[in-house]
Formats: C-alpha cells, sequence, structure tokens
C-alpha cells in the first residue's frame, strides 16, 4: 500500500504542470479550481445562514422579523435580482479581458461579498451594532423600519454579488477544456473537494459558537459578527486561486470576440432545447431546497440546542460525497439525462420516507435528509453537463457563445419560481399560527417548540418538496443529446476552427477539405502515437508486475529455505526467522533506494523545470511589456508556459514510435 501511495505522489508530481497526453488540464490547474471551489461555495452556505426565510435564526429569531416582513424582503431582493439580470448578462458575455470572460468576477464580485458578509451581521441594529443606534429609545415601528432597509441594502448587495460569482465560477468549468469527458471529470473532483468548504462552515460557525456562547449560539449575534467574516475572508481568498489557476479553453478562432446584445442572445438562447430542459429542473429548486433549512429549526425548537446545528448539518451534508463522486461514472454508463432522472426521483422517494417517519424522532429526519441530500448530490453535475452540451450545439448553430448571459438568464428565470415558493411557504408559516405580535411587530418563534404547531407545518413543507422533486424528474425525459450527437457537434466546430485559423474562408471546398484531411491525418497519426505509447506503457507496467510476483515468489522460496537450513543445524525458531528476514529487508532497503533516486530525479527534473518556467516568464513579460500590455502579466505568462508544455508532450508521444 506504502509503494502504491508513493507511485501516486510520483505521478501527481510528474503532472503537476504538464497534462498528460491526450489531455488539456494539468493537475496544478484541477487543484487551483477545485481548491477554489471550497471558497466560492463556502458563500452559499453564508448566504443560507442570512437568507429570506424564517427558518434563518439570524434574521428570524436574531433580528426578529415576521414571516410576512421576510416575505416582502425576499420578494423586493428577488425582484432587484430579476431587474439586473440582463445588465450583469450582457456585462458578462461582453466581458472580454487578457483573464477571459469570467475569472476576473472572482475579484469582481468577491469583494462585495466579503463586504455585505460583514455589514449584515455589524451594521443591522440590535443589542450592540457598529453604527451607533440607540435601540432603547427608538419606537418599535421605527426599529423595525430601520432593520428591514439596511437588510434589504447589504442583501441585495450580497444577493447580486454571490450567484454572479457563483455563475462565473460555474462557466469556468464548462470551458477549461473542450473535451467533454475531461470537463465532467474536472467538475466531479471540484464538486467533491469544493463541497469541503460549505460542509466546514456549516460545522464550525454553529460548533464554535456552542463552544464560546452556548447551546443557544445560533440564537446569539456575536456567534455571526465573530465567525461569519473570518469565513468569508477565507472564501474570498481561496476564490482567488480559481482566477490565478484556472485557464478558459473553448473551440473558438484565435480572433474571436464575443459581443451580443441581450436581444441577439434571447433569440439564440430560444432555441436552446437543453438549456430551458435545465432551468425548468431548477425553477422547482426553490420549492425543494426548504427541506433542508429546516433542520436550524429541528435543533432549535425540538432538541432545544441550536448549537448542535452545525453537528447535524456536517452528518447530513456528508451525504452529498457519494454522490457527487458517482456523477462521472454515472454519467459515462447512463447518461446525464437517465441519472439526472434517476436522481430526482430519489429526492421524492427521500422526502417521502421522511414525511412518513420524522414525527417518530429526530433520528429519522436525520436519517431521510442524509438520504435526500446524497440523491441532490450529483444533480448539479448532471445540469451543467447536459448544458454545456446544448451551449456547444448552439454554438455550432449561431457561432457564438453565451453562457454568461444564459447562466444570469436562468438565475432571472429560478428567481420567479423562488418567489411563488416563497409566498406558498409564509402562508403555510402563518395559517398555523405563526405570526406577527400586533404591537411590536416582532414574532416569537419560540412557539415551534410545541409539536402541535411544529410539526403541521413540517409534514406540509415536505409533501411540498416531494411534488416539486417529481417536477424537477421530468424535464431529463426530454434531453434528446446523446454521446453520438455531441461527437459530430465538435468535430463540426473543430474544423470551423481550423477553416477561421488558417484564413481559409475564401478558399475552395477542395482546398478546405485538402487542407483539413491532412489536419485530420496528422491529428489521427498522433492519436495513434499517444495510444501506442500508452499500450507500450501498460504492457511495461504488466511485466513489471509479473517480475515483481516472480521476485516475491523466489523471495519467499529463499526465506523457507534459510529458515529450514538453520532449523536444520540446531538453529532456535528466532534465530530461523531472524536469519531468514535478512532478504525481504535487503529488499525493502533496495526499493527504497530506488525510489529515492526516483525522487531525486523528479525533483531534479522540477527544478529544472522552475528555472525553465522563469526564464520564460520573464522574456514573455518583457515582450508583452514591449506590446503596450500591462495587466495580469504573471498570469498570462504562467499559461503561455503550461501551452507549451501540453505542446511537447505531444511531441513526446511521437518519439517513441519514431525510434521504433
Amino acid at each position: 500500500m506504502k509503494e502504491k501511495l508513493q507511485q501516486m505522489w510520483l505521478t501527481v508530481r510528474r503532472y503537476w504542470q504538464r497534462p498528460q497526453k491526450g489531455e488539456t488540464v494539468a493537475y496544478k490547474e484541477v487543484a487551483a479550481y477545485s481548491v477554489g471551489a471550497m471558497g466560492v461555495k463556502s458563500y452559499g452556505s453564508l448566504l443560507n445562514y442570512i437568507q429570506m426565510a424564517p427558518t434563518c435564526l439570524l434574521v428570524a429569531s436574531v433580528y426578529g422579523l415576521s414571516p410576512t416582513d421576510i416575505m416582502w424582503l425576499f420578494i423586493v431582493t428577488n425582484v432587484v435580482g430579476v431587474i439586473k439580470t440582463p445588465f450583469v448578462s450582457m456585462l458578462q458575455d461582453n466581458t472580454n479581458t487578457p483573464l477571459g470572460k469570467f475569472r476576473p468576477y472572482m475579484l469582481w464580485a468577491g469583494i462585495p461579498c466579503l463586504i455585505s458578509t460583514i455589514a449584515l451581521t455589524w451594521f443591522i441594529p440590535c443589542s450592540s451594532s457598529v453604527i451607533p443606534f440607540d435601540t432603547a429609545s427608538m419606537a418599535p415601528e421605527t426599529l423595525r423600519i430601520v432593520k428591514i432597509v439596511l437588510i434589504a441594502i447589504f442583501f441585495n448587495l450580497f444577493s447580486i454579488a454571490q450567484p454572479l460569482l457563483t455563475n462565473a465560477f460555474t462557466a469556468i468549468s464548462q470551458v477549461i477544456s473542450p473535451n467533454s469527458k475531461e470537463r465532467t471529470r474536472v467538475m466531479g473532483i471540484s464538486e467533491f473537494l469544493g463541497n469541503l468548504g460549505p460542509s466546514i462552515v456549516q460545522f464550525l460557525l454553529p460548533t464554535l459558537g456552542l463552544i464560546f456562547f452556548g447551546e443557544e449560539s445560533l440564537e446569539n449575534i456575536w456567534t455571526y459578527r465573530i465567525f461569519m467574516p473570518l469565513f468569508g475572508l477565507a472564501g474570498f481568498l481561496l476564490g482567488l486561486l480559481v482566477m490565478t489557476g484556472s485557464h478558459e479553453r473553448v473551440v473558438l478562432p484565435k480572433s474571436y470576440v464575443n459581443k451580443i446584445k441581450f436581444t441577439d442572445g434571447m433569440k439564440i438562447l430560444a432555441k436552446n432545447k437543453e438549456f430551458w430542459l435545465m432551468t425548468m429542473t431548477k425553477f422547482f429548486g426553490g420549492f425543494q431546497g426548504v427541506l433542508t433549512t429546516l433542520l436550524p429549526w429541528v435543533c432549535a425548537y425540538q432538541l432545544g440546542n441550536s448549537g448542535l446545528t452545525g453537528i447535524v448539518q456536517t452528518i447530513t451534508s456528508v451525504g452529498f460525497t457519494p454522490g457527487i463522486i458517482l456523477a462521472p461514472i454515472i454519467i459515462s454508463k447512463l447518461g446525464a439525462r437517465k441519472g439526472g432522472f434517476i436522481f430526482a426521483m430519489g429526492n421524492a422517494v427521500a422526502a417521502l420516507i421522511m414525511f412518513l417517519t420524522f414525527r417518530q424522532g429526530f433520528a429519522f429526519f436525520v436519517i431521510s435528509l442524509f438520504i435526500y441530500n446524497f440523491a441532490l448530490g450529483p444533480q448539479y453535475i448532471m445540469q451543467t453537463s447536459v448544458m454545456s452540451d446544448g451551449f456547444d450545439a448552439q454554438q455550432l448553430k449561431t457561432d457564438t457563445r453565451i453562457e454568461g448571459f444564459a447562466n444570469n438568464f436562468q438565475v432571472m428565470i429560478t428567481t420567479i419560481g423562488s418567489i411563488i415558493s416563497t409566498v406558498v411557504f409564509t402562508f403555510v408559516y402563518e395559517s398555523n399560527g405563526l405570526v406577527a405580535d400586533p404591537v411590536t411587530g416582532e414574532t416569537d418563534y419560540s412557539i415551534l417548540t410545541n409539536a402541535a404547531v411544529r410539526e403541521p407545518i413540517i409534514s406540509t413543507l415536505i409533501l411540498i418538496v416531494i411534488c416539486a422533486s417529481v417536477l424537477t424528474a421530468v424535464p431529463y425525459l426530454f434531453v434528446t443529446l446523446d454521446a453520438g450527437k455531441m461527437k459530430g457537434i465538435r468535430a463540426a466546430l473543430e474544423r470551423r476552427k481550423f477553416i477561421t485559423d488558417n484564413a481559409l474562408q475564401g478558399a475552395s471546398e477542395e482546398e478546405i477539405k485538402k487542407a483539413y484531411g491532412a489536419y485530420l491525418d496528422e491529428k489521427e497519426r498522433q492519436e495513434e502515437l499517444a495510444a501506442e505509447q500508452a499500450r507500450r506503457e501498460k504492457s511495461e507496467l504488466l511485466k513489471k508486475q509479473e517480475r515483481e510476483r516472480e521476485e516475491n515468489a523466489e523471495l519467499e522460496r529463499r526465506m523457507r529455505e534459510i529458515y529450514d537450513d538453520v532449523c536444520a543445524r540446531g538453529g532456535s525458531r528466532r534465530e530461523a526467522k531472524r536469519a531468514a528476514s535478512r532478504p525481504l529487508k535487503e529488499r525493502k532497503a533496495r526499493l527504497k533506494a530506488e525510489r529515492r533516486a526516483q525522487m531525486n530525479k523528479l525533483k531534479e527534473d522540477m527544478a529544472a523545470l522552475r528555472a525553465r518556467k522563469k526564464a520564460f516568464c520573464k522574456e514573455w513579460i518583457a515582450a508583452a511589456k514591449a506590446e503596450g500590455k500591462k495587466k495580469w502579466l504573471k498570469v498570462l505568462a504562467s499559461e503561455a508556459f503550461s501551452d507549451l508544455l501540453a505542446q511537447e508532450a505531444m511531441a513526446e508521444a511521437e518519439n517513441p514510435k519514431t525510434e521504433a
């Protein structure tokens, strides 16, 4: 086991900066994107602690807003979101920076996220505030209005910046590689590592609050004031890794510059069937999401310990991981269409189990939620995979890519679903007695400790989730793009790119066919060389394994001979075992020396590569400055060096064949 781990480590080091043959993304880039995902997704987790919902303990229990106040805040926020979507869409799709369309938003959207996180915990009047509010002398209605206005300002800032950050991150995953399988693999790894960020936040924030502020920590403002800004800062810094460490790669001509109007984008998007099908699945996400937000209520008002929320959330969140790991395998075996349908229906089954069992005890609620999260985990990857294929098909028809526009417009559509779901949920809350005090305007959420009030609300919400999960599954049945169709689409895109890059637009069809045929022949030859190299490496590996088996058999035979010889000469069993173990120790020492030599050689190669990169980047930056370029030169130089290494990796694949 130790030898295998060491060999894996050597492989990772070898391909840390250069991609493996036949691929475009090196391990270093996968690591930067995936670790950065922890920071980007952490903001979504922080948003759960300040969301506009009565199940949010900060807004409801700490700031004392009623379900109706929260509903109107939610509606206003989402109307603002709908209005800003066209402008944000045009901004993102018309962004053409040296870093690409999406990566700069890791900085531009990350800063407002950090500011709003701090403001929503420090600048809202309550028992103590940074802003010198004299809450004791304020009339209850005035205090209520001030709270609502300030929460609306800062939450709107967050609700604009956080989706922009997340959409840009998602869009990068759709263009990080021109190869669908490689994109899916990168998305799978990034989802696995990325979800560690929310898991850490969900565990540590309530748990640290429990340690420092007791059982009612999530009903104590200082839990949020101290820890949320710290997690926000960590998320911002990790998000910058995505900006500086990942690439944007699309099958587009080198001269292509994206400029698109909103009306033109709508006309193009209207014909993208996969986009609309996946938008329908996400439309019902607002109805489905309420199930996971019930946990703080259950901990605070059923168990009487809100501090346990972090521990229980961590347990239920583990359910996401197996589904995320299985997603690429399921997509390769069943396709995103079947996989998405199966897992969406899995949500309905898990919610049904919860409906039938949650009254029996807290453990049944946790188990059901774990199953629900397991089914929910891979759906993001499957939705993104289907939409990525749809964008490729759209590009073939229109010669335009509008991921930024599409993702932001999708947010606008799903926002409508969230508004509708919030109105429905508010009706459920208030019709079951969760209403504001007519004098103070605040709501006493402690009445939820009464099971007669709490359980009817929960059971009604679960029934809504069951229906929404079934409706989420239906659109997958109408997805038609499969592996065969996508292979043809990508071949056509590659041909179009070749014509544009080689200025063959005015050439005759015969000339284009001849030039492109030569290009394909060369590409096929390189692929055959790479395949031959892979077969050779596999053959060498099998031979090595066979030699190792023979060596092990010979070693065991020799050890038995030594043992028997020592015993035959009157030696004790202990002496015989000691003598017999010497060849094994010698073998281990030899293998250790070989691995040390491999590691030393790899260290020398890596040192040489670093020195070469330093010289290359210095020369590249000097040339870029001479051309008048000023921004992001170090990042762009590193990208240029990575592209050079990828080209050399392909050239190296030809050598064995040539020598043979």
